[in-house]
């Protein structure tokens, strides 16, 4: 099953950074995701498929690592 994964950013302070995601397949289950900038631990605030929210937290993760987040950003597979 392919994936185009949308990760759009919402918010962002020094400690956390909150995105909304969907799959273009399915624009109307938009998950949303949290950040802690501190722990590193990314957790979804909103519900949506599981198999959306581990693409999603996987890329704003690499992100992260690499030292910066962006506003938009893809997982597409």
């Amino acid at each position: 099953m392919a994936f185009y994964i949308l990760i759009d950013k919402i918010s962002e302070t020094e400690k956390e950074a909150f995105y909304r995601f969907h799959d273009t397949a399915y624009p109307d289950e938009a998950g949303e995701l949290r950040l802690d900038k501190t722990t590193h631990a990314i957790e979804m605030t909103k519900p949506t498929r599981q198999a959306f929210f581990n693409r999603a937290a996987h890329k704003v993760a690499s992100h992260f690592r690499d030292g910066k987040l962006p506003e938009r950003t893809c997982w597409a597979s």
